[in-house]
């Protein structure tokens, strides 16, 4: 499968795809983004409600940038921020002609007139945007990376993410947000952790970004087209998958073809067959504690000798962090329905006494660099027989 002509095939078929995907691929400079955001929050302020999507278009045409995060910066103002922005917005606005901060009933509403209470509004506005504009515009420009196309880490990225677009927009998407922000993934390859040749096993998969990412990796270093300073990927692995979403599996089956392995089973029950690598990337939390016993027992009995099971969990001794790890995934399982998920969270140290008990010998690697997350990257070594 051919990912370039791919693209042209679906954004044929799809305009709006294609309208998309232009939009969200442009190698905008930090500059830009910052100025989008600037703008898109300003107006996003305003109450110009219904009109936010074409003002921000408009100005993303007139200056350049890109429209899409143009208005997705608008959405500052949502139903959650709304009132308070609407407060503190009325309040300056009558504070500046007023002197005064207001009381805010009907009665001084009516009082005001109508003329007196819109002005204080959109004045108030246009200074509460303006500066809410610069702060957010500050911090994009901060944050942002380089294009990701001028480094052969982002060409991996893009060239991966490429492969989902056949299987539609959304999961192209994904793929694209979670190999550039999760320092997981591109971790993998820069630290070396993955052995160089044996059998892998991604449990919990998803839509296998992984094992793409890993596929895309092996083509990229045989080209001669690699990241500086980065060790070569590992070239002789044997790769299979395993989720319980037979949606999720069938995009991956789409991508990945012959080059892996993928069944759709349930962790809970599942005997994973011999390997020497095992993968549980944020997965054991979503099961209960006794179903992490007893898969990690399966997990070191399908292990060689010496083989390597890679976690990633967040710390629940994290602090601050862990706290907003544990809101992150509440918003997330809300956000997909998932009313009674329950989530079963332990320390780092926790796990490590857990995998030692169980027969592996665990390392704990830091794994939540530039995110405010309390993820950590737990090597766990099964013992040699004595």
């Amino acid at each position: 499968m051919n990912p370039a002509v791919n693209v042209r095939q679906r954004v044929r078929r799809h305009p709006v795809a294609k309208m998309y995907y232009r939009l969200r691929t442009r190698r905008d400079t930090p500059r830009q983004r910052a100025l989008a955001v600037f703008m898109g929050v300003v107006v996003g302020c305003t109450p110009l409600y219904g009109l936010h999507i074409f003002i921000c278009l408009a100005l993303a045409r007139l200056t350049g940038v890109n429209g899409i995060t143009t208005y997705l910066a608008a959405f500052v103002n949502n139903p959650l921020t709304a009132p308070l922005i609407f407060y503190v917005s009325l309040g300056t606005g009558h504070w500046l002609f007023m002197g005064e901060w207001p009381h805010l009933s009907w009665d001084a509403a009516r009082a005001a007139g109508a003329w007196h209470f819109g002005r204080h509004v959109l004045v108030g506005t246009l200074i509460v945007g303006l500066a809410l504009g610069v702060v957010c515009a500050a911090l994009v420009y901060w944050v942002s990376k380089p294009p990701a196309a001028e480094t052969p880490a982002g060409r991996l990225v893009e060239s991966t993410a490429r492969r989902y677009l056949d299987t539609g927009i959304f999961n192209w998407e994904f793929v694209r947000g979670k190999l550039t922000y999760d320092p997981l993934y591109l971790g993998l390859l820069q630290e070396n952790i993955l052995p160089a040749q044996g059998r892998l096993l991604d449990l919990g998969c998803g839509r296998g970004q992984l094992l793409a990412l890993l596929g895309s990796a092996t083509e990229m270093h045989a080209l001669g087209v690699w990241q500086p300073g980065w060790p070569p990927p590992p070239a002789g692995l044997t790769l299979a998958g395993v989720d319980r979403r037979a949606r999720h599996v069938g995009v991956a089956r789409e991508v990945l073809a012959s080059r892996a392995e993928l069944r759709t089973e349930d962790l809970t029950t599942y005997e994973p067959p011999p390997c020497s690598i095992v993968t549980l990337l944020d997965v054991l939390f979503y099961m209960s504690p006794n179903a992490q016993h007893q898969l990690i027992a399966r997990v070191h009995d399908a292990l060689a000798p010496g083989g390597l099971l890679l976690i990633r969990e967040p710390d629940a001794a994290a602090g601050a962090r862990f706290t907003v790890t544990r809101l992150a995934e509440a918003l997330y399982g809300l956000c997909r329905g998932r009313f009674k998920q329950r989530y079963h969270y332990r320390s780092a140290a926790e796990w490590t006494r857990l995998l030692e008990d169980a027969g592996f010998g665990a390392k704990l690697r830091p794994m939540s660099a530039r995110t405010p997350f309390a993820n950590v990257l737990i090597e766990a070594r099964k013992r040699q027989p004595l």
